[in-house]
């Protein structure tokens, strides 16, 4: 085995290849690091300039992949450390946890951690937003428990999870020329008032659009995103005084966009679905998948009609169509704590931990001894 590190901009088509293969066998998919997600992002300038992937190789195979940046530990403190949270994955990536190839997770995470330092990167290294259960949590904790290093918890949060087997997901009728009329909604998760708030909001949309409600499978068609972009732009996100952050803003947002669903789409990994009403679009979103499970990217609803809450009841048809229509052992929304309005909608959390570990180095160990009394004194960059 030995350890690469690659800008962006010196990705190679061999090495997509090999990373590509990573991520449909890793023990614990990651849409946000698949390289149809990462690699168009090297068109961003400054945006992801710093990103960079230490991967573990072995022949011409990938077992591990982890994108970071380098930036400081602390606040007046000089020390760096390699992180996950950079200013791209930061915004962008919603799970920053590694690839790791199934059966060989923990030979590959060591080989990863112990290595950083090989190619030129700190022996300090901050994963944020780490599962904090699974086999990821179990695979770090056993690496841990066998070599020197150590590993302190920064920060602990939330973030949505839907497995399959928490919900009770109906059958769907057949659809008519990739329409859905009246598509029916996995609600049984949800608590009462909450399923009674969502019926109502879907007769509202009905009467006031004149109804009735059909969902459309839009994945095939590639003009789909000329519609979402305009759909996501009419609203609050395309008004730079309210801080919106639409694509139709950023001309390079936008390119990166396309070229994600265009590679995913490519090989039968993008679901886009748009929910109407009266002709009217409510709901636009876009679901993708890596190592076999679906990953909430992007999505936006039609704003004049928020009373009735067309996103929350776009996101549910979503969830439901594709538990219906795939074999997807889980869908992760990407949402944490932060949107507590948007997470209610799914059956479970999962625990995300930022974790600080010290791989190797007296510096380092002694930077992760003095983590927690830097927390308490409001010293530790985030």
């Amino acid at each position: 085995m030995h350890l690469r590190l690659i800008p962006l901009s010196d990705v190679t088509p061999a090495d997509v290849e090999a990373w590509h293969r990573l991520a449909d066998h890793a023990v614990w998919p990651n849409m946000y690091l698949d390289p149809r997600f990462l690699v168009p992002a090297r068109h961003r300038g400054e945006d992801a300039s710093d990103v960079r992937v230490v991967v573990v190789q072995e022949g011409g195979e990938w077992l591990a992949a982890l994108a970071v940046s380098t930036k400081p530990v602390a606040r007046r403190v000089p020390v760096l450390a390699a992180t996950t949270g950079g200013a791209f994955t930061t915004v962008h990536s919603d799970r920053h946890h590694p690839l790791l190839l199934r059966g060989r997770e923990a030979e590959a995470l060591e080989a990863l951690l112990r290595g950083l330092t090989s190619v030129g990167l700190p022996g300090l290294v901050q994963l944020r937003r780490f599962p904090g259960q699974g086999p990821l949590a179990d695979t770090l904790a056993e690496v841990l428990r066998r070599t020197p290093m150590r590993a302190w918890e920064r920060r602990r949060d939330t973030g949505a999870f839907a497995p399959r087997e928490a919900l009770t997901v109906p059958e769907l009728p057949p659809l008519t020329d990739g329409v859905l009329v009246d598509p029916p909604l996995a609600t049984d998760h949800m608590a009462t008032d909450e399923r009674r708030n969502m019926r109502r909001g879907v007769r509202g949309l009905v009467r006031e659009t004149g109804g009735p409600l059909e969902l459309h499978d839009v994945s095939a068609d590639p003009g789909a995103e000329d519609a979402f972009v305009e759909l996501q732009a009419a609203g609050w996100k395309g008004d730079v005084a309210l801080g919106g952050s639409a694509l139709r803003l950023d001309p390079r947002a936008e390119r990166w966009f396309r070229e994600v669903v265009a590679l995913f789409r490519r090989d039968g990994d993008a679901t886009v679905l748009r929910l109407t009403a009266g002709g009217q679009t409510l709901w636009h979103g876009y679901a993708l998948r890596s190592g076999g499970a679906y990953f909430g990217f992007l999505d936006a609803y039609a704003e004049q009609h928020r009373r009735y809450s067309p996103g929350a009841i776009g996101r549910i048809a979503n969830l439901t169509y594709l538990f219906a229509t795939t074999d997807a052992p889980f869908f992760d929304p990407g949402f944490d704590s932060r949107y507590a309005a948007g997470a209610r909608l799914f059956p479970e959390s999962r625990p995300v931990v930022d974790v600080l570990v010290s791989t190797r180095g007296l510096t380092a160990r002694t930077v992760l001894r003095a983590a927690p009394a830097a927390r308490r004194l409001g010293l530790l960059a985030s």
